[in-house]
């Protein structure tokens, strides 16, 4: 037992570890963070004014909770990405030849990729506690537990599709129609109420899991100011999530078990 503790920590290392790989994308990622939530989201919320069941938004709030479940999106979907390179290095090939079982290893890519992109995305959780000013260590809590499921499961649908499809160019494509559908057609920008005038793009948006997220990080930073503007119950949004991310860690488990199998043609 406590081999396959050590060996699933180390696999989880291996995805947090490449944080230097990244340090001038974690850099600029920062920074456009900060233009939007210090210039962009003031003017945006100057502009934009919702009334909804909970009274007048304030829409800055929302916007700043939106933008870091965005940021937080791009860079889990970034692991599909490193995992196709993996693939074409022969880098997965040469964990396979490791001492480690298969299912450990599987385990640990699954967790170690949603673990790495919750702390890329850290520095940006910090900016938007410090700017909406949560400072309940409950509240505190919820939001690192959200944001964590919320990239295991992105990570994990990412992992899943880089390992069927093994190319990187196809990658691309289904990552931007994945963007497009799972961004674009949620919460992230725009509350609910305001989207009930276009009943497809509302539908969708209902049952997002992505919508849920944000909603839920809304929520819990401001639940007087945000519980008439969120997609459903809050019981019902944090059992979506947690659905959904130990459904795209199964499915990331099952398609790299696989893998080692030989199921790809090895």
């Amino acid at each position: 037992m406590k081999e396959n503790i050590r060996a699933l920590i180390l696999v989880m290392l291996w995805d947090i570890r490449k944080l230097g790989r990244y340090k001038f994308f974690l850099v600029m990622r920062f920074t456009w963070f900060l233009v939007q939530v210090l210039i962009f989201g003031l003017l945006v919320a100057a502009m934009v004014s919702i009334r909804g069941p909970g009274g007048l938004l304030d829409y800055y709030k929302f916007y700043v909770i939106g933008a870091y479940t965005a940021v937080l999106f791009s860079i889990s979907i970034m692991k599909g990405h490193d995992v196709a390179e993996e693939l074409e290095d022969g880098l997965i090939d040469y964990q396979l030849s490791l001492p480690i079982e298969r299912r450990i290893l599987a385990l640990g890519r699954a967790l170690g990729g949603g673990l790495a992109s919750f702390t890329y995305s850290a520095p940006m959780l910090f900016v938007t506690v410090i700017v909406l000013k949560v400072q309940n260590l409950i509240a505190l809590s919820a939001l690192v537990i959200i944001s964590l499921l919320l990239a295991i499961s992105i990570s994990g649908l990412a992992v899943s599709i880089a390992l069927i499809l093994r190319s990187g160019d196809r990658l691309d494509i289904l990552m931007g129609v994945s963007d497009s559908l799972l961004v674009r057609l949620s919460t992230i920008f725009y509350p609910v109420t305001a989207l009930a005038a276009v009943a497809i793009y509302y539908y969708v948006a209902k049952v997002n899991p992505v919508s849920h997220a944000a909603d839920m990080l809304r929520y819990v930073a401001e639940p007087g100011e945000f519980s008439g503007y969120v997609v459903a119950d809050p019981l019902i949004m944090v059992s979506l999530i947690a659905g959904f991310a130990v459904a795209s860690t199964v499915a990331a488990i099952v398609l790299l078990d696989r893998k080692i199998e030989g199921g790809y043609g090895r």
